[in-house]
């Protein structure tokens, strides 16, 4: 059986400001889009596996770690590990929409994984009903023994989230566009 990924990622913000100038109602809207398909693969613009995880609650202070060089996946009938060796791509989505319950990301101590937040003990927050989309599509970020912990945990109250990790499962082929 030949497995292959196809995925796709968009983000999109977009605004409308109205404002009434003596009689005349003044309007100015547009949009930010971004949109990027990616083929199965493990070079640039491309990704092999996904893992995902949907309605998972953590109570506050609870905390969930993530070992990214070996996440299981209940699949076709099955579970699978999926050894990601590069990360292009986590959407967490908070879904809470009442209360102050929160997300931090990051800081795992022990083999942490920080590659997108700069340095080891960096945090981002997502907070109630709202997404944190990081990406780094073209290179991805690489998942290392001794850095593949990502954690994520609750703060000022319980949060019942979603999250999705895009990456690879081998190594990156060389930019055969870049010439000798």
């Amino acid at each position: 059986m030949t497995t292959t990924l196809t995925s796709t990622i968009r983000a999109q913000l977009g605004w409308t400001w109205r404002d009434r100038v003596g009689g005349f109602v003044i309007a100015d809207g547009s949009q930010l889009q971004f949109n990027r398909d990616l083929a199965d693969g493990p070079g640039a613009n491309q990704a092999q596996a996904v893992w995902r995880a949907a309605d998972q609650s953590l109570a506050s202070g609870q905390a969930m770690l993530l070992c990214l060089g070996a996440l299981e996946e209940p699949m076709f009938g099955d579970t699978i590990t999926i050894p990601l060796m590069r990360i292009k791509a986590i959407l967490i989505v908070n879904k809470n929409t009442s209360g102050d319950g929160h997300l931090v990301v990051g800081a795992a101590g022990t083999d942490e994984w920080f590659a997108p937040f700069g340095m080891v003990g960096d945090t981002l927050k997502v907070m109630p009903a709202s997404p944190l989309l990081m990406a780094n599509l073209r290179d991805g970020w690489d998942v290392e023994l001794g850095s593949e912990m990502l954690k994520i945990e609750a703060a000022g109250g319980d949060v019942l989230f979603d999250v999705a990790i895009l990456g690879t499962t081998s190594a990156q082929q060389p930019d055969s566009s870049s010439g000798a």
